[in-house]
């Protein structure tokens, strides 16, 4: 799940890039109170949200928001800080298939697995198109995009099994959960206050922060406009482009 989840929202990110060149840098940071507590990243744009790390403990209770983003069956609202872009998002996931869907510049634009394609989507005109196989390889994700990375990451039959740790935190002043799930090559951590997902970040193995996640809502009903080609045109790569840049200049 971790890798098909990043390997999405580097090919928003290459997209976005790639369509409009915007290099955007918002101010925030996550605030960490001790060196000595849980190691941290270097995102080159973080959230707002004033985080205190605290002691190692151990919960029986995740949490609702917590246990939705593990299973990989949910639709979540949010923004993604990644690569210098604060980006409001919505995503879609039923364990087999994605859709993430971000304001980029005011434009909406999103990105859709399904099954073994990738599709580029242009929410304003009800339009998508096709990703090729080249230009997913110019992406650099072919080895990651596959959706069949998303599975429950508590699977004990998976080969990709992490190490969980929990420690307690201070969220914006309130008491709160950090599960942290680490990976051969990934780290990811959740935020949680009670039942609500707060914050999803992802590291690195040097401990640099590779994207971020502020959840305003998660739930497990998926609206049924997700996760599906229906009700959208099919267009050319240079059809989509045009349109998306006509999205820009008007």
């Amino acid at each position: 799940m971790k890798k098909a989840f990043i390997a999405v929202i580097a090919c928003l990110m290459c997209m976005s890039i790639l369509f409009t060149g915007c290099d955007k840098s918002p101010e925030g940071g996550v605030e960490h109170a001790s060196e000595d507590s849980m190691p941290v990243g270097n995102a080159n744009v973080q959230s707002d949200i004033k985080i205190e790390e605290g002691e190692t403990t151990h919960e029986n209770n995740l949490g609702t928001g917590v246990d939705l983003f593990i299973s990989g069956k949910y639709y979540l609202e949010g923004t993604i800080y990644s690569d210098g872009e604060a980006m409001p998002v919505t995503m879609s996931t039923d364990g087999t298939n994605v859709q993430l869907t971000a304001n980029i510049s005011g434009i909406s634009f999103g990105v859709l697995v399904l099954g073994d394609k990738t599709y580029a989507v242009l929410p304003r005109t009800n339009q998508y198109t096709e990703l090729s196989d080249m230009l997913i390889k110019a992406l650099g994700i072919e080895d990651s995009i596959s959706v069949s990375e998303f599975q429950d990451i508590r699977n004990e039959e998976s080969d990709d099994t992490a190490d969980i740790t929990q420690y307690a935190v201070t969220i914006n002043g309130d008491p709160g959960l950090c599960t942290i799930y680490t990976y051969d090559d990934t780290i990811v951590k959740l935020y949680s206050i009670g039942d609500k997902l707060i914050q999803v970040e992802n590291y690195d193995l040097s401990g640099a922060m590779t994207m971020q996640i502020v959840v305003d809502s998660i739930t497990s009903q998926i609206p049924s406009t997700q996760l599906t080609l229906k009700g959208l045109e099919e267009a050319s790569v240079t059809s989509f482009i045009k349109s998306f840049m006509g999205s820009i200049t008007g």
